[in-house]
């Protein structure tokens, strides 16, 4: 298989990537030959559409480097099991405008052949960044300039120093807002002070003066002209001004022309490097069912047959699984209508959707072997919160795909799953491909969760109550109308009393039950339903708290036994009570949301409701305490301000 020029491919799906030399081998006599590569490392599968998805830089053993893009991806799995990597969302699907999802793939191993896989079961990597520096003379420089490929191709030694000095990946690159990254412009900020500029031969070499850790103490010098420039002012903005963006795209090795952006110098392992954007789904009835999953495991050949053939075609399943044809036809059908988009399958639509589901109570029974995807039991909110809330939901089977869509870099770039391709086209969101694919990578998460349903008119009694929350939270909106006019995207909802009472609740809860149920809370997540009445809209207010983790922390049991109405109550009520206090008060409570800032939150701080982001839609934004417990100056009162005198809190 040809390689382009410093361009490498590996890693598996359960860990990670690099480049490599691959070849064809025979597993035996007579088989057919597998391409086989070294890869660089490992990570896990959901990493993939995540922390270390494409675009994202991926710290190894062997170096630095970038998974590729899908179309790397397709050129690297062909021939291999395609179809066992593929799964369904309908009604995400429907709003990403894609036929179906793939798991990154797992690797497989090659007999007789150690620390080697088969090449079509790996994720494509390039190099990056391709400026590296050797930790002993300190020189800077890209392969074979002077740095030649070590022994088994993974890694670049220094010609000066020895075989056995490796040379680093530098700790600087450049990112513009657009997505587009490159390496941090070394030759011409070493000449950039000086009058002759760039001389012919630029030999570079990054010292320190050793007199602290600062940037400031970091300087470049070109051996052959003597020119020479500091790192200090390496991020401020003035640095790089007038400097204009490439339009780099190492992850789709290309350049796109005509960025206007400027852009930045930031830390090569910085966490703003890469917010992958990844819209997510519930799987719900009727797609949870189990004749809805009979019919994915032969969907790629049966979603294209014409109706008036389906019941032949679909008889042998039928038998096979014991069930009506009728009922195969009547679910082949059911899914192309979810699948076209014929309802208009919008993130808010599906929230709709999903928040009816939660809110009754779910147990299909096995058909053909297969299990529902969706199993929940609710009961009524026990009398001591019944006040506050009017139910509770012990979801105990629960199914999300949650598929990487695109990223941004420097600043995260909310969007909702249907305006995706918007966003890609107008440039805020960078892509994943060169061109539209029919698929997205996506990752399956299995778990369980606990739904609490707020009483719609305890929360609109509370609002009109209280005038005060409307006024905070009118504030808030307001700069978040300003924060999206800076950054030039398009706000989808208005920050409301509600969202902020919700939210600010599914944090308390979440760091609450991280506590009684044994659960990290970055292993737990949120899902907010909120919406308000108004345009015929049924008003949503309503937080899942769910394992938001693939592995079999997710299935313990632990957290939904927290909705038995005794373990619930003592929750919330310990939840609102530790709400009440923050380590950081007087300050906290009595924050100014006019000085927020772009945090976007009223009282809120890492003593009282921030969370991992791991754990948050929202980026640990739109929070508010005090609509929990009311504000210092009594202005207004908390929604659960009876619950507090109640408890003598």
């Amino acid at each position: 298989m040809a390689i382009p020029p410093n361009r490498g491919r590996g890693g598996n799906a359960r860990g990670g990537f690099g480049q490599h030399r691959p070849h064809a081998s025979n597993v035996q006599a007579g088989a057919p030959a597998v391409p086989s590569i070294e890869p660089v490392g490992e990570v896990r599968r959901s990493q993939l559409i995540t922390t270390y998805g494409i675009g994202a830089i991926l710290d190894l053993e062997d170096g630095s480097f970038m998974p590729m893009g899908l179309e790397d991806w397709e050129s690297q799995t062909r021939g291999g099991r395609v179809g066992a990597l593929m799964i369904s969302e309908s009604r995400l699907q429907a709003q990403l405008g894609v036929d179906h999802f793939r798991l990154p793939p797992i690797e497989e191993k090659i007999d007789n052949q150690p620390g080697r896989v088969d090449a079509r079961y790996t994720v494509p990597v390039v190099r990056f960044p391709e400026w590296h520096e050797c930790p002993q003379c300190h020189r800077l420089g890209t392969e074979n300039d002077p740095f030649p490929p070590a022994g088994n191709g993974n890694r670049m030694h220094c010609v000066a120093c020895g075989p056995n000095v490796y040379a680093n990946p530098v700790r600087f690159v450049l990112a513009c807002e657009r997505g587009h990254i490159e390496d941090f412009p070394w030759v011409w900020w070493a000449h950039r002070k000086s009058d002759k500029g760039i001389c012919d031969n630029p030999v570079l070499y990054l010292k320190s003066h050793g007199e602290s850790a600062s940037l400031a103490d970091l300087y470049i010098v070109c051996r052959t002209c003597k020119a020479s420039s500091t790192m200090g002012d390496a991020f401020t903005g003035a640095s790089l001004k007038g400097r204009k963006c490439r339009g780099v795209r190492p992850w789709l090795y290309d350049r796109q022309q005509n960025c206007d952006m400027q852009p930045r110098a930031l830390q090569r392992g910085a966490s703003n490097i890469h917010f992958p954007v990844v819209p997510s789904a519930l799987s719900i009835p009727p797609v949870s069912e189990p004749i809805f999953q009979i019919l994915d495991e032969h969907w790629t050949v049966i979603r294209s047959i014409p109706h008036e053939a389906l019941a032949a075609s679909l008889g042998g399943i039928a038998a096979t699984h014991g069930i009506p044809v009728e009922s195969l036809i009547a679910a082949h059908e059911q899914r192309l209508m979810i699948e076209r988009g014929d309802a208009g399958y919008t993130d808010a639509m599906c929230r709709s959707e999903e928040y009816l589901a939660l809110s009754s109570t779910r147990d299909d029974d096995a058909i053909g072997g297969f299990l529902p995807q969706f199993r929940n039991h609710v009961i009524d909110m026990p009398g001591e919160l019944s006040q506050w809330f009017d139910m509770v939901g012990a979801v105990s089977r629960l199914r999300e795909v949650r598929a990487l869509a695109g990223f941004s870099r420097i600043e995260p770039y909310p969007v909702s799953g249907d305006r995706v391709a918007d966003a890609i086209r107008e440039g805020h969101i960078a892509p994943l491909s060169k061109r539209p694919h029919n698929w997205l990578p996506a990752a399956e998460i299995r778990g369980e969760g606990v739904f609490l349903r707020f009483r719609t008119e305890a929360v609109e009694d509370w609002i009109r109550s209280n005038p005060g929350v409307s006024e905070r939270a009118a504030i808030l909106d307001r700069h978040a109308d300003e924060l999206a006019a800076k950054r030039g995207y398009r706000r989808e909802y208005r920050i409301t009393p509600r969202l902020l009472l919700v939210h600010s609740f599914a944090h308390a809860m979440i760091r609450q039950l991280s506590i009684d149920c044994g659960y990290s809370s970055s292993a737990l997540r949120e899902r907010l339903y909120i919406a308000e009445a108004e345009s015929g809209q049924t008003a949503m207010n309503g937080v899942l708290i769910y394992t938001g983790s693939p592995d079999s922390e997710g299935s313990l049991g632990g957290l939904v036994r927290q909705a038995i109405p005794e373990l619930i109550v003592d929750a919330v009520i310990r939840a609102i009570h530790s709400a009440r206090w923050c380590g950081s008060d007087p300050v906290c409570l009595e924050m100014d949301p006019d000085q927020s800032g772009e945090r976007i939150s009223g009282a809120a701080c890492h003593c009282c409701l921030l969370v991992p982001e791991t754990a948050c839609e929202k980026f640990n934004r739109e929070l508010d305490r005090t609509m929990l417990v009311g504000d210092s100056e009594t202005r207004w009162k908390g929604f659960f301000d009876a619950l507090n005198r109640q408890t003598g809190v």
